[in-house]
């Protein structure tokens, strides 16, 4: 068999149909989207807005509260960057809050806060990995100025109950952040139910093109960016920069498919999910679950896999097998040196517990032969290493 791929939580497929809608923005409809006193510039332009459209539009926003970014990274920098300049100077807000285990890049951006006067505060996680939501009510105040917390954790899974999150942050005039890059099209979003005031999306994320993504920031009650990237100011004045249309055309497309398909992918790719995992519970003995139960499906995506398997190292044997199955390690690789995940030790597991974990995530494509290779796979390999 060819080797099978079980990380879709690092990037998917770009899928076949946003590649065919993206391939004539690339050498037909080349136009600049910013030229539009010409038609190539305009039919450019009216693809951009369109593919807006379908992003505002999938998430209950509207198409003006929608800027387009290169990714996740980039917009996570710009809400938190831009919108702690704001509020720090128009509303004399100078404190940010972010979750114990958010993603890498958001804790960067905020260490790179407090080196210029902001005070940053984490809120811990129970063994679950959610909010702990008592402290939070207790530390915010009329000094901060955003809440940062990812809707669903890139390693253990975990959803956070945004609408309790943003009902104590609005008590206190504090906007909510939200990293929601493994979360588009795995959960049904309206940005208004759940009173988010910024929200940061990828698109390889979600079976779109990579170096494209978005930010929406709401636009009643307004929240007020300063710009990062000086320029022309081509999205709303707030991300300078040529918008590439065939990639955001491939966003909007593929945030609306994952939508369309949204029950029939799900229910896939949590029997094939769980199957996998009751698989290797029922050959693999000492197996456990990092986060929630798969009973709690509200509490966890349907995707996701994090397991700590004693007396074996994650990395050993993701690197082991990765000819064959592909997947991930719980740990981070940083100047060289392995080191347990801070996500997992942030739940409890010790140093050990942590070593021996890894995230398998399955995909919309992902068939039932290859999960039962995997397992196989996976279980062999897994008795080799604890001999």
């Amino acid at each position: 068999m060819n080797p099978v791929y079980l990380d879709f939580q690092a990037t998917t497929p770009t899928d076949e149909q946003v590649v065919k809608k993206m391939l004539p923005f690339f050498t037909k409809d080349f136009g600049n989207p910013h030229s539009v006193s010409h038609v190539f510039g305009d039919q450019a332009n009216k693809s951009i807005e369109n593919a807006r459209a379908l992003v505002a539009e999938s998430l209950g926003a509207k198409p003006s509260e929608i800027i387009f970014t290169s990714g996740a990274t980039e917009s996570n920098n710009l809400a938190l960057k831009g919108g702690m300049n704001y509020r720090a100077k128009y509303d004399k807000r100078t404190e940010l809050v972010i979750v114990c285990t958010e993603h890498k890049c958001v804790i960067e951006a905020a260490k790179k806060l407090s080196l210029t006067g902001v005070k940053v505060t984490n809120i811990n996680v129970d063994s679950l990995g959610i909010v702990d939501l008592e402290q939070l009510n207790n530390i915010l105040n009329d000094k901060v100025a955003i809440v940062s917390v990812m809707i669903a954790n890139n390693e253990i899974g975990v959803i956070q109950p945004l609408k309790q999150i943003s009902k104590i942050c609005k008590k206190h005039g504090v906007w909510m952040h939200t990293d929601a890059a493994q979360a588009i099209g795995n959960i049904k979003i309206d940005v208004n139910e759940l009173g988010i005031d910024l929200m940061s999306i990828s698109g390889h994320k979600v079976y779109g093109p990579k170096g494209v993504g978005a930010l929406y920031f709401r636009r009643n009650p307004r929240v007020r960016l300063i710009p990062e990237i000086d320029g022309g100011g081509q999205e709303k004045l707030i991300r300078s920069g040529t918008v590439p249309t065939p990639l955001v055309v491939g966003l909007g497309e593929a945030i609306k498919l994952s939508y369309q398909n949204f029950d029939h992918n799900k229910d896939h790719i949590m029997n094939l999910r769980n199957k996998l995992y009751e698989d290797l519970y029922n050959s693999i003995s000492d197996i456990s679950i990092n986060g929630p139960s798969f009973r709690d499906s509200d509490l966890r995506l349907h995707n996701n896999i994090n397991i700590s398997i004693p007396g074996v190292d994650g990395t050993e044997l993701v690197s082991e097998l990765g000819s064959k199955v592909a997947f991930s390690t719980g740990s981070a690789c940083s100047t060289g040196d392995i080191e347990p995940s801070y996500v997992l030790k942030s739940i409890g597991l010790s140093d050990d517990l942590a070593m021996s974990s890894v995230r398998i995530s399955v995909g919309r494509i992902t068939s039932l032969e290859e999960i039962e290779y995997a397992v196989e796979m996976i279980i062999k390999k897994v008795k080799l290493l604890r001999k």
